[in-house]
């Protein structure tokens, strides 16, 4: 099976090209540039297309919506037509961000998506073009991802940044009342392999996450027990730290439907193996 990569060189890219060992098609942001470039400079021979592309940076989105409808959705419309056009079934990577917190409970894949910013919004509509132009696709929504490469873009990922500013004395207040699930990028790029592999063709949308949930604070108090760092962690809320986008309070999602092919491990298994992996360990 011949399969396609976009976005090669970003946290899940990365990992991607380690689990496929590097037999695949591989495309970085600058060799197949998703604002500028012609659809049809990719190749039509292909089976699958992975989109790891996305314009993330959440708070900077806010201020720059043209080019987050262009790469998060007009694009992936592009995209879907480009596939269906050539029988090709698409992987494709959403986010919690589709969902408004309002919920008490998980996300399930039924939930009526409500973003609350630029981000979410162009996200979901990127979701919504593959469901109108393309029949053979998969949407995974991942949460809180954190990847030996770092998140394109943003230098690092939530769980280097904590560790860099505790060697660095800086004082943390991290918010202990917004719930979500953090995802190893490994773990996602093995459920990717895992379908392609076995030729899994029921299509749709996935929540491609770890088991369980925590805030960013019992996240961070985890990071720091795993690697034997004894540092000050301080509370603050949801309410009291500021944003320029607003986030969802509660964005964990269900991924029960997942394990019906593939059983995702507990995100603090999940955190070991990276923190391992990148030599924390």
């Amino acid at each position: 099976m011949k399969v396609l990569i976009l976005g090669s060189n970003g946290q899940l890219g990365s990992d991607l090209l380690e689990v496929f060992e590097g037999k695949v098609i591989a495309f970085t942001r600058k060799e197949f540039d998703a604002q500028k470039d012609d659809i049809n400079k990719l190749p039509k021979d292909v089976d699958y297309i992975i989109n790891c592309i996305s314009y993330h940076k959440t708070d900077e989105v806010e201020d720059n919506s043209d080019k987050a409808f262009k790469i998060n959705s007009s694009f992936v419309y592009e995209l879907a037509r480009f596939c269906s056009e050539n029988d090709i079934t698409l992987f494709h990577i959403s986010t919690d961000y589709v969902f408004d917190g309002c919920k008490k409970s998980p996300y399930n894949e039924e939930d009526i998506p409500n973003p609350l910013n630029i981000y979410g919004l162009s996200k979901f509509s990127g979701e919504k073009a593959i469901q109108t132009y393309t029949d053979k696709y998969f949407i995974f929504r991942v949460s809180s991802l954190f990847g030996r490469a770092g998140a394109s873009g943003k230098g690092g990922n939530f769980v280097t940044t904590m560790i860099n500013l505790a060697k660095k004395n800086t004082p943390l207040k991290i918010i202990a009342n917004q719930y979500m699930v953090p995802t190893h990028t490994l773990d996602i790029a093995r459920v990717i392999k895992y379908f392609i592999d076995n030729r899994v063709d029921e299509y749709g949308i996935y929540h491609c996450v770890s088991d369980g949930s925590c805030s960013w604070y019992d996240f961070t108090k985890e990071i720091f027990n795993q690697i034997g760092l004894d540092y000050k962690i301080d509370k603050t809320t949801y309410e009291e730290y500021k944003t320029k986008a607003k986030r969802p309070k509660y964005s964990v999602l269900d991924n029960r439907k997942l394990s019906k092919y593939y059983k995702m491990p507990h995100w603090r298994e999940a955190l070991k193996e990276y923190l391992t992996l990148k030599g924390y360990k």
